[in-house]
């Protein structure tokens, strides 16, 4: 057999190398120029390399890393090399497992098998919060759920724990889109090596935020004294607390025990997963909230994200926004179906009750956990010049 020469062995990487700069070059749209200035060396030398008939020294290689955002070993990685399982996702039973198992079927199919994401139940990776730290660290390469998990790593995001902060979808997609979110929020997780996936912010649970009970709860009034099961979020125990409510902190996979056995009386929580999850068993009054749907991040890995090459980037961020429309739609339609089932099988009551009085005890404890320093300031001044 014969082995390659140290020439060849040379030649392969330097081709390897020339290719990943010109796919990276056409993919953002540069100019060979442009690019041959930012890395401080001439056309011709550019496209010899990208050519593969001549190698580019590392000190040359940083500026490009810079510009178009990779690591120095995405240069040298192979086809080959390429994960062929990206990650993990975790799923909530029922329409919203179904849409993130359609969204890691369709990355597989446009990625002609190269990437494979495996769907997860919530108990295998832990809570919320575990499953974002996994998620920082590379454990984990994809999470999708609601804002407010990230809030340990930029505290702002613990405003997407609270009820009514939005006063319909539009407002709410105005706040996603601008430059307030974009680099007080969305900047910072990029230091905890998180990207988001989603620019246009289309992944819905589709159906309002509700309370759910043993006893009807009409009026903020009601929650005093009862416990309300919450997640672990200090701006949220906040938010509770002022409502007159005992919060507790009980992981999610443990709520449907929570109810059943007392150790809550109240669990917020969303219309779309109680009859999946069969909450109202143990819980069968239902208050719905009105407050809008909440919108889910799609979090990927950094690190694991910049190694891909740009069209397994392009197809992930592409079927990410087609996934979420599936999503959001899946939940609404399941939904319509579910409520029949859950007041058939569990004996649900689903109260329509005044809001008002819960706008405006939500809006109230907002303005004192401002003026106590829990809420900055400049963040709910900024949601409301969203309207």
């Amino acid at each position: 057999m014969k082995t390659a020469s140290p020439e060849n062995a040379r030649l392969s990487i330097e081709a390897l190398v020339g290719q990943r700069i010109r796919e990276l070059r056409l993919t953002e749209g540069l100019t060979i120029k442009a690019l041959a200035e930012s890395m401080g060396i001439s056309i011709g030398q550019l496209s010899r390399i990208e050519n593969g008939k001549t190698g580019v020294s590392v000190q040359s290689l940083l500026p490009l890393c810079e510009r178009l955002n990779r690591s120095l070993s995405y240069f040298f990685r192979r086809e080959e090399e390429i994960p062929k399982v990206l990650g993990t996702l975790t799923t909530v039973e029922g329409p919203e497992s179904q849409g993130i198992e359609w969204f890691a079927r369709e990355v597989a199919h446009q990625t002609d098998g190269q990437i494979n994401l495996v769907p997860l139940k919530a108990h295998q990776l832990g809570s919320g919060l575990d499953q974002v730290a996994q998620l920082a660290s590379g454990h984990i390469d994809i999470f999708i759920e609601e804002l407010y998990h990230y809030w340990k790593f930029v505290p702002g995001f613990g405003i997407f724990s609270l009820p009514y902060v939005f006063e319909n979808s539009d407002h709410q997609q105005a706040f996603l889109k601008g430059r307030y979110f974009r680099e007080t929020l969305l900047a910072p997780l990029g230091d905890h090596a998180i990207r988001m996936l989603t620019p246009c912010w289309n992944w819905h649970r589709g159906i309002e935020r509700v309370l759910i009970s043993s006893h009807p709860v009409v009026s903020p009034e009601d929650l005093a004294g009862k416990r309300i099961r919450i997640f672990e979020a200090p701006i949220l125990d906040q938010f509770f607390r002022r409502m007159g409510a005992v919060p507790v902190t009980v992981p999610w996979t443990d709520v449907s025990e929570a109810l059943q056995k007392g150790i809550v009386d109240v669990a917020a929580t969303h219309k779309s997963h109680l009859f999946p999850l069969k909450f109202c068993s143990h819980a069968r009054y239902v208050t719905r909230l009105g407050d809008i749907s909440p919108v889910l991040g799609l979090g990927i890995n950094e690190n694991k994200f910049r190694v891909l090459p740009p069209t397994i980037q392009k197809v992930l961020c592409r079927v990410a926004d087609t996934a979420g429309d599936r999503f959001s739609a899946g939940v609404v339609d399941a939904e319509v179906e579910n409520e029949v089932k859950n007041i058939q099988t569990h004996g649900a009551v689903y109260l329509t009750v005044d809001l008002e009085p819960w706008k405006k005890a939500a809006k109230s404890i907002l303005a004192e956990m401002v003026r106590d320093g829990l809420i900055l300031r400049e963040l709910v001044s900024e949601i409301a010049l969203c309207r």
